[in-house]
Order: C-alpha cells, then sequence, then structure tokens
C-alpha cells in the first residue's frame, strides 16, 4: 500500500493517495490485532 500511495502521489491523484493511506492503517491495525503482544 505504500507503494501505490508512492506512485499515486507522483501522479498527482490525491483522492487515491489518502484511500490507500486509509487501507494501510487499517490494515496496520488488523496486523497489530491479531499478532500484536494481546491479539483480540
Amino acid at each position: 500500500m505504500s507503494g501505490a500511495s508512492i506512485v499515486h502521489a507522483r501522479l498527482k491523484e490525491g483522492r487515491d493517495v489518502v484511500e490507500n493511506v486509509v487501507l494501510l492503517v487499517l490494515a496496520a491495525v488488523v496486523t497489530w490485532g491479531r499478532l500484536g503482544p494481546y491479539p483480540f
């Protein structure tokens, strides 16, 4: 997702950058929740 954000930023596609950042944050939360020190 971070690579996709970089590509969209270079192409000046602001809306797509925001979408990719939101998806990256959601994926990080899920990963933390599943693999973190206190899985839920």
